[in-house]
């Protein structure tokens, strides 16, 4: 009998350790985040124009940008969805030429790869909560929607958006909560997309750029508002409001990037 049970015991504790090694050489390795093949950051201490620009094959570049403009571009928000960091934010200026590992990534790849940049040259550490902000809503219109929908088997773009000039955008492929986000950008506050819309679209949009009132054309002058031309083009509504945001907090930052 108490053979029998060490044997047992024995047996259980050979499954255990075959089951934890199983665990352990059958746990899939953990994926690294997307990441530029090679990178150049440097202070820029001479002014000049701030400007974010993706060359051909890969490149990314970035001239006089403070590092507020590359966090809220990496991770795709307006200012006031970046709480906190230290008040040089603003005043410290880098320049960034970096390629990434293909040719054509999107540009949605691109963000996790500026991402882990700052994460490695800045040593970047933030978190993701949620704080009451005003926003606009994206709502539909009672007429319905106006844009160009597409067949059940059409798929989202992953770069669908062109702006040819000032206060002209047009999407091609696009869902509700990429218009609302793209919005997001030209008003530069959170568009939150309430349309219930689930069909991809196409859409043209003309609207007077107020941001530059003092140098449109005649034609641009006599544009609609963007919320206007919101509504009377694509058929939706942006109503204003004050509600739960998404934001990012940031815990650290350091103000000199690490060497080249």
């Amino acid at each position: 009998m108490l053979r029998n049970m060490k044997a047992a015991a024995a047996i259980g504790v050979l499954a255990m350790s075959v089951s934890i090694l199983f665990a352990q050489t059958s746990a899939p390795a953990p994926v690294a985040p997307p990441a530029f093949e090679v990178a150049s950051v440097k202070p820029n201490n001479s002014g000049g124009t701030v400007a974010i620009r993706r060359p051909p094959g890969g490149q990314w570049v970035a001239t006089n940008a403070s590092l507020r403009l590359l966090i809220t571009w990496a991770y795709d928000i307006t200012d006031e969805r970046l709480v906190g960091g230290p008040g040089w934010l603003d005043s410290a200026r880098f320049d960034v030429m970096a390629k990434a590992p293909n040719e054509n990534p999107t540009r949605d790849q691109v963000r996790l790869m500026v991402q882990s940049l700052l994460a490695d040259r800045f040593n970047l550490r933030v978190h993701s909560e949620q704080r009451e902000l005003p926003h606009y809503r994206l709502e539909m219109d009672t007429g319905g929607a106006k844009v160009r929908v597409l067949n059940n088997g059409a798929i989202a773009s992953p770069d669908p958006f062109r702006m040819p000039g000032l206060g002209v955008l047009s999407g091609t492929h696009v869902t509700a909560a990429m218009l609302a986000k793209v919005l997001s950008g030209q008003l530069g506050r959170y568009v939150d997309d309430k349309t219930g819309f689930s069909s991809l679209f196409d859409f043209n949009l003309e609207w007077r750029p107020d941001e530059v009132a003092g140098d449109v054309s005649a034609d641009e002058g006599a544009r609609p508002s963007i919320f206007t031309a919101v509504r009377e083009q694509l058929g939706f509504r942006l109503i204003p409001e004050k509600g739960p945001v998404p934001v990012i907090v940031i815990d650290h930052v350091d103000r000199n990037p690490t060497a080249n």
